[in-house]
């Protein structure tokens, strides 16, 4: 028997799920997150559920893994030391900047600007240099200049090496002769050059992002390669994947080298599942919502596709690489509620995170959080054990939420339901961002809620927005593991044009973009994919001539020379800027940058359809408990999920539980069990 294996790190548990290859059974397991060792964590999850699956670690096929060392290395600022070569001129180009400063705001004017993750003392000018707009060499590259700014900087004590000379995304080979050098003289050395990573214009995002690759990439090896061996030595020969930023996967290898791409692993894999899962049941364009211990990430789905976005930003730093849009806060079950000193309640950001956790964790926390705010009003019942084997503290919960309803001078029960309702309205505003503000209507979507609390705050939030119908998938709180099982190997490959359409025709774009393909195919064929495996997606970043704002659109590639050529073409940009911004120019399409997204497709996990087992759900009630809604206790039935079959109706309100969630049913509301076991929400009987 063959096994696949997902496996996604938050900030409070680390989920995994196997998918058995034969019987196509799914198992999830989930065990606490080890900040101190990510690694740690992983590996005994992996164990923990192969164990439940009653499996064989040597029967595992493919592991797929989404990462946060990434993201908690830029939060945390805790990554390798980076020197920098660029162009003798321009050694403060990562100080300067753009106009706008990035950073916290104080008052009305101080603000606090981070400091490059590059130093000047570690930035070396060369004279090699190519020009604009043609990429002709202006000054060759002097190997004995190379060598002695190297030097300098290896012995002075960088852990990596950034090359990122002027102008080479339109002439790269005099990084490519740079990188030869360093690799001959320092082959242990990390090195990255700006024209591989971010081969575009744009002088301070191409050198910040390849630095920030080179600032990730030594503790990335040393991850990759101690999970790996440990994976090895509980008795694993499975291939080890990676997941990207916009939900794709990579080689280990590949990984190392680009690290940047991981930014936002974790966060993807939830998105492509709920996708997924919204495209099973025939609803096109979902809002997604993925609320776990210590954030909340929202992102929008339209026609089946997750949106993505090429300006990614981990705290405060943005930089160029395609992810998923997820639009993150810090609204999680773990969220430490306040009362600020005008009386105000404030929830999160600062969350009680898995050591010590929430006070209902019982492992020492007395924080007032949303989960303990959730235990007092009765969401989570009394039979729930969280993850499946951890009691809850209910008398610690009431207690941290006391502090807040003596400060308040209100009962704990309206304390409680204040915590929720603002963190809610938090999660609210998230969700207006990548819907409302971006031109969607929200009640025009539906919304997949998952992760380990978000189908607790789902139904609410669902009325809130206008989102109909609220779907909440089977196994919730893994469905980032679920993604990572149905991601494809993927990567982006790009060209900066700068051509407007009066300049150019629709055969001239398209053979660029066959170029990329190529290019695209070959990084393919070094994964290991099948060339009938191989799936091209076009894309042309477009502008109105001479302005900033561009967008991403979807090419035809044949309808470029067969069809309305660049009028389509146009005709699609224009409709998304008149969509977003309500407006139009009579002005030239300008075609900044031509991409090419390869994409190995995989035979990934399925959910199966089930047979309906008639309306009656009594069969799955476990036993009543007294919940709080609208101001009061009602007596709520509480249902087991496992048992529950497709056409099963739940009137709300209700509780639905099982090991890695809890769902909460509101009065007036109704839930079905569709075919695949989904609980699809809507209001009325």
């Amino acid at each position: 028997m063959t096994y696949n294996l997902g496996v996604d790190v938050g900030g409070t548990f680390t989920d995994v799920l196997v998918f058995d290859e034969d019987t196509k059974a799914l198992t999830i397991d989930k065990v606490l997150s080890t900040p101190d060792n990510p690694s740690r964590g992983v590996v005994t999850g992996v164990g923990a559920a192969m164990e439940k699956a009653d499996a064989r670690m040597d029967e595992l096929g493919l592991v797929f893994h989404g990462t946060t060392v990434v993201t908690n290395m830029l939060l945390e600022e805790t990554g390798a030391r980076v020197g920098l070569l660029t162009t003798a001129g321009h050694e403060q180009i990562l100080h300067l900047a753009r106009a706008w400063t990035p950073g916290p705001l104080y008052g009305w004017m101080a603000m606090e600007k981070p400091e490059p993750l590059a130093d000047l003392v570690d930035t070396r000018g060369v004279s090699a240099r190519v020009g604009s707009p043609d990429g002709e060499v202006l000054a060759p590259v002097d190997e004995a200049e190379v060598r002695e700014a190297a030097a300098a900087l290896v012995d002075d004590g960088v852990e990596a090496l950034t090359v990122a000379l002027l102008n080479s995304y339109l002439n790269p080979e005099q990084e490519r002769a740079v990188r030869e050098i360093l690799e001959a003289e320092y082959p242990d050395l990390p090195v990255s050059i700006s024209s591989e990573i971010v081969p575009e214009y744009g002088e301070y995002e191409r050198t910040l992002t390849t630095v920030i690759n080179d600032y990730a990439r030594p503790q990335v090896i040393r991850y990759l390669d101690d999970l790996d061996d440990e994976l090895q030595a509980a008795g694993s020969s499975a291939a080890l994947n990676v997941v990207r930023s916009d939900g794709g996967i990579m080689s280990t290898d590949a990984a190392k080298r680009r690290p940047v791409e991981l930014a936002l692993s974790g966060p993807s894999g939830g998105v492509v599942g709920a996708a997924a899962i919204a495209e099973r049941k025939g609803i096109p364009n979902v809002l997604t919502l993925d609320m776990g211990g210590t954030s909340t990430d929202v992102s929008l789905v339209e026609d089946g596709q997750a949106s993505t976005t090429r300006q990614t930003k981990v705290g405060y730093r943005e930089f160029k690489s395609r992810a998923v849009d997820v639009n993150t806060v810090g609204a999680g079950g773990g969220s430490i509620a306040r009362v600020q000193i005008n009386g105000s309640l404030v929830v999160g950001p600062e969350s009680s995170g898995a050591d010590p956790g929430p006070a209902c964790y019982g492992r020492g926390g007395t924080d007032p959080t949303v989960t303990d705010a959730n235990v007092v009003l009765g969401r989570i019942p009394p039979s729930v054990k969280l993850g499946g084997d951890l009691d809850l503290d209910r008398e610690a919960a009431r207690d941290a939420i006391q502090g807040i309803a003596d400060e308040r001078g209100s009962s704990v029960e309206e304390a409680a339901q204040a915590v929720l309702d603002i963190v809610n309205e938090n999660m609210y505003g998230a969700l207006r961002v990548v819907s409302v503000e971006r031109g969607y209507d929200p009640r025009e979507f539906g919304l997949v809620a998952f992760g380990g609390a978000g189908p607790m705050h789902a139904n609410a939030l669902a009325d809130l927005i206008g989102a109909d119908p609220l779907v909440i998938p089977p196994a919730p709180g893994v469905m980032s593991a679920f993604g990572f099982l149905t991601s494809d190997i993927q990567n982006e490959f790009a060209e900066t044009y700068l051509r407007t359409d009066e300049e150019v025709d629709g055969r001239e774009v398209r053979d660029a973009l066959e170029t990329l393909e190529a290019d695209a195919a070959d990084w393919l064929r070094s994964e290991g994919v099948a060339d009938d495996a191989h799936r091209f997606d076009y894309f042309a970043d477009c502008r109105y001539f001479r302005q900033d704002i561009q967008m991403s659109i979807p090419v035809d590639t044949d309808d470029l020379v067969d069809g309305d050529g660049l009028d389509g073409l146009k005709a699609a940009f224009e409709a998304r800027h008149e969509r977003q911004f309500d407006f139009s120019l009579d002005a030239p399409l300008e075609i900044a940058t031509l991409r090419v997204i390869g994409r190995g497709t995989i035979e990934g996990v399925e959910l199966e359809a089930r047979e309906a087992g008639g309306e009656d759900a009594a069969g799955a009630v476990t036993g009543h408990h007294d919940v709080y809604f609208d101001g009061e206790y009602h007596d709520t039935p509480v249902y087991d999920r496992s048992q529950l079959r497709p056409g099963n109706v739940v009137a709300g309100p209700a509780v639905v539980v099982e090991d890695d969630s809890t769902v909460v049913i509101q009065p007036d509301h109704t839930a079905t069990v569709d075919r695949f076991e989904s609980l699809v929400v809507t209001r009325g009987e």
